[in-house]
């Protein structure tokens, strides 16, 4: 696949690459005079090497954090950012994200609390950041009461998503990273479902999947120039978040992946909005069937509670109102945002495969 440039009107572009070579040009075209790499020991040992080559002394730095979700916390934020300060760090110096989302949500909360505001670059390495993690300025981490519940918006200045990063990857990282595909698909309308469709099945190739992240990170992109601070559509883009977040932190960070968990969370979503009334009937079938072409779950390990899930989906019956919103998907292309109440949110999480 050919370099594909994807400008966002909010000041950078996102660079769908074959390889790292290039990104040196794109830094010094941005100005940056230092680099302050932050990854993790995987990802340097796979492919640090390269991008040490290709950006030479411009790096003055890396700084290696330990590889996991449970990472992504407010003592490991505390760590990297007093290692970059140590670094002495001035208005030119770059922050570069190299890594998967958990890499590039920390360093861009990094980049956004040092000095008040450093240029960020994210450079994702997995399926999952490039389509979805490091497109959008939202960076967060972890804490006790939920997931990425403290952050900031901060733009990068710059994403590279080098598709050679891929071909390490283990097949279920892959996998992991469609549940999003799919969903910026769904979001996307009926051409771009169909399109991921007709080439599901021989998805694993580079120049199929190449094409496919470039159209998902153009569907989140226009998202995202619209509706920057998520004040309106953009929060379509949690579709079948609201419970595979859910999902998550009941059955355990790193258990399923995040993608994994979204598209359980889309699948029930639609078929609870098919019982209804509120969708196209034969819709659910419809992701089912794709879902099984690109070997995505489609529903709950055995033994996860309703109950539990609700709860986690953030029902609570002293809540005003006592209801939670939902990202609904009708049909391809047409979603909405329904206020619903815990009989609808059990439903769900028993569409979903949970047990009462």
């Amino acid at each position: 696949m050919s370099r594909r440039t994807i400008p966002l009107t909010l000041g950078y572009v996102v660079e769908v690459a074959p390889r790292l070579e290039g990104l040196r040009h794109a830094l010094a075209a941005l100005g940056a005079r230092r680099v302050v790499v932050i990854t993790n020991p995987t990802v340097r040992d796979l492919h640090g090497a390269e991008l040490a080559g290709e950006l030479g002394a411009l790096i003055s730095h890396w700084h290696e954090m330990p590889d996991g979700e449970a990472y992504k916390s407010l003592d490991e934020w505390a760590t990297v950012l007093g290692a970059v300060l140590e670094g002495r760090p001035d208005r030119d110096t770059h922050v570069l994200a190299f890594g998967g989302g958990v890499v590039g949500d920390l360093a861009g909360f990094v980049a956004a609390t040092a000095l008040r505001g450093l240029p960020l670059v994210q450079v994702p390495t997995t399926l999952l950041a490039m389509i979805d993690a490091s497109v959008g300025g939202k960076t967060a981490v972890n804490v006790p009461q939920g997931k990425n519940l403290v952050g900031a918006f901060h733009q990068p200045k710059l994403v590279w998503a080098p598709l050679s990063t891929l071909a390490t990857l283990p097949e279920r990282e892959i996998v992991g990273g469609l549940g999003e595909l799919v969903k910026h698909a769904v979001i996307e309308g009926e051409a771009a479902l169909a399109a991921l469709e007709a080439v599901a099945p021989g998805l694993a190739r580079q120049e199929e999947i190449g094409e496919q992240i470039a159209a998902s990170i153009r569907t989140k992109a226009r998202i995202v120039e619209t509706d920057p601070w998520e004040r309106g559509c953009r929060a379509h883009l949690n579709l079948g978040h609201t419970l595979g977040h859910a999902i998550e932190a009941v059955v355990g960070f790193g258990e399923l992946r995040h993608g994994e968990c979204v598209a359980i969370g889309l699948l029930a979503v639609v078929r609870l909005a098919e019982e209804l009334g509120w969708a196209e009937a034969g819709f659910s079938e419809r992701l089912g069937t794709l879902y099984g072409q690109l070997s995505l779950p489609t529903a709950l390990p055995a033994g996860v509670s309703s109950a539990s899930l609700v709860r986690s989906m953030g029902f609570d019956k002293k809540r005003e109102r006592g209801m939670v919103r939902l990202v609904i998907a009708a049909a391809p292309g047409q979603l909405s945002v329904r206020s619903v109440e815990e009989p609808a949110l059990v439903r769900l999480a028993e569409l979903a495969g949970a047990s009462a």
